[in-house]
């Protein structure tokens, strides 16, 4: 089943050009790629057994009135393959090669003479060793429901071994968006986890919750014996990140986690970005990014106990959705393209000093402490979820109550 909502959109910074905006599309809304409920958090893909990933996804609507002002294979469908995950704050390029960015020239959909390095992936400082089509330029793909049913075949003869998140890419320019599949992807030949770096994952959706309430942080990881997790934070729309320790050496047991952040003081009313950084025994680091930024909401939401578990799905807050609380999940084994969703780690506190950390993985002091950080066993957010939940009837009971007032008030008047 795919998603009722669309999928997080990662859109670069683009300021639309008079040219873009003179096309008859210039200001409509692309299409996404539409990734499935049942998207694993991990799979894995062993090419001593399968090379071949077959990838499934859909389409919220079909979309294939291109017109006459737009590129001829405008309204199309990619798919790319990342190296590294990337925070919500930190912006893909929207062009692939230059060759796209020529052919938008000659709509006069882009001034080519505007478009910097960094804003093409081949060109790119920080991308352009790390990405991977999985389907060519030239083989982009009709906005159809039947196209979207065939799926994508992913062919990983000739990728590096190692972690990758997949991207769809809307290509209708000048503006073309991503969208990014839900999970990670462990490209491996062979059992040997000392010969492939680790690999990580954020599936927590939940883009909200209270400065006083504790927050999971829900994925999966695989990675060598004796791994170890590291949590980080930086508040969003100060012109760049500024990561903040919160946590580490959290033991990595199992290949799924739950990890409860307690929003530190400075960021009630603001929007967080956080990273999940798993690093293996030979100093080898994977930085794992939800994919919703989390706004912080001032005060509690009331709270439940934690033997209260309505709401675990925070895709459906108002249903009661029962938790995995026997912790002791199953294991995909690596085979061909296999998947797995695995046993939650045991619990574990931690409190530490708190540290900024820049763009290259380098830490020093920072002027605030970290709350405790647990890895809850149960193997779901029912806590943080249901209090978000509550949290949101309780406003929507308190706006009902207030037009009754008002539409009593008004009555009264009129008497």
């Amino acid at each position: 089943m795919i998603r009722g909502s669309l999928p997080s959109l990662a859109l670069v910074g683009v300021i639309a050009t008079p040219l873009a905006a003179s096309a008859a599309n210039g200001l409509e809304p692309r299409t996404p790629v539409a990734w499935p409920d049942t998207t694993p958090c991990l799979t894995v893909v062993d090419r001593q057994q399968e090379v071949m990933l077959h990838l499934a996804y859909g389409v919220p609507y079909e979309d294939v009135d291109v017109t006459v002002d737009e590129v001829a294979d405008s309204r199309r469908h990619q798919f790319v393959a990342f190296c590294r995950d990337h925070s919500r704050e930190e912006f893909l390029p929207i062009w692939l090669t230059w060759k796209d960015v020529e052919a938008a020239a000659a709509k006069m959909l882009v001034d080519p003479m505007l478009v910097e390095d960094d804003a093409v992936l081949e060109t790119s400082s920080v991308w352009q060793d790390c990405w991977f089509p999985i389907t060519p330029d030239d083989a982009r793909r009709p906005i159809t429901f039947a196209e979207a049913r065939k799926g994508v075949d992913w062919d990983t003869t000739a990728l590096p071994a190692g972690a990758y998140v997949v991207q769809g890419y809307t290509w209708e320019p000048a503006v073309n968006i991503y969208s990014q599949r839900p999970g990670v992807v462990h490209v491996v030949d062979g059992l040997d986890l000392a010969a492939v770096g680790p690999a990580a994952a954020v599936t927590t959706t939940l883009d909200f919750t209270f400065a006083e309430d504790t927050y999971a942080i829900d994925g999966c990881t695989r990675a060598l014996p004796g791994s170890t997790l590291s949590v980080y934070w930086s508040i969003t729309g100060t012109g760049g990140l500024d990561w903040k320790l919160y946590g580490e050496d959290i033991p990595v047991e199992g290949e799924s986690f739950s990890l409860q952040f307690l929003p530190p003081p400075e960021t009630s009313g603001r929007t967080v970005a956080l990273r999940v950084d798993v690093t293996d025994p030979m100093q080898r680091t994977f930085s794992a990014y939800p994919l919703n930024l989390l706004t912080v909401l001032p005060g509690s939401s009331g709270g439940t106990t934690s033997d209260t578990t309505a709401g675990c799905d925070p895709e459906a807050a108002f249903v009661n959705a029962p938790c995995d609380t026997s912790g002791d999940g199953t294991t995909g084994e690596p085979g061909g393209a296999t998947t797995s969703t695995t046993s939650t780690s045991t619990t574990s506190e931690l409190a530490t000093a708190g540290t900024s950390a820049d763009a290259a993985g380098t830490t020093e002091p920072a002027s605030s402490t970290g709350p405790a950080l647990t890895s809850d066993a149960s193997g779901c957010s029912c806590d943080a979820t249901a209090s978000a939940s509550l949290a949101w009837m309780s406003l929507l009971a308190l706006a009902r109550r207030r037009r009754r007032h008002r539409r009593d008030g008004v009555a009264t008047k009129r008497d």
